[in-house]
């Protein structure tokens, strides 16, 4: 059952690079014509950083969170400095921003998560280190101009 599940889902969905073309305008609040829209909609590991964190998944040592989500365009490295908006960001304003680095970037495989050094646009992965500035979801971006990815709720 599980190989005609996965088999049925590589079929009927759409890869990250032919979905974010029209789906990008869903995605992103900003205008549609700055470098991070470009980078989504091309779904560009060269553009600026631009990845929403879903959820924050607990580790095992207490209090601490896994920030997870999705790489929409660019690449998110361990140790790369990155501006962390969250949800209440307003562009222009300071409140609900920090310009922080990544402590670590993580595969989330289950119950059991593996160090990574980079990951490309189009996957998902855990982020290390951003606890501490998001509740529970967020933008993370390279961009300086960038806008909030739009609250998806689920």
């Amino acid at each position: 059952a599980g190989d005609a599940l996965l088999q049925m889902l590589t079929i009927h969905l759409p890869s990250p690079h032919t979905a974010q073309k029209y789906r990008m305008e869903m995605l992103y609040e900003g205008p549609k014509d700055d470098a991070a829209a470009i980078g989504i909609m091309n779904c560009d590991p060269a553009a600026p950083l631009m990845m929403y964190i879903s959820k924050m998944v607990p580790t095992s040592d207490k209090g601490r969170f896994y920030a997870f989500g999705r790489v929409y365009s660019g690449t998110v490295s361990t140790g790369q400095k990155a501006r962390i908006m969250g949800p209440n960001y307003v562009p222009g304003k300071k409140d609900d921003l920090y310009e922080k680095s990544i402590q670590r970037t993580i595969l989330m495989m289950g119950r059991y998560t593996e160090a990574i050094e980079d990951v490309p646009c189009g996957n998902i992965c855990g982020l290390v280190g951003v606890d501490q500035y998001l509740i529970k979801t967020g933008t993370i971006s390279t961009f300086k101009e960038a806008h909030n990815m739009k609250v998806m709720k689920f």
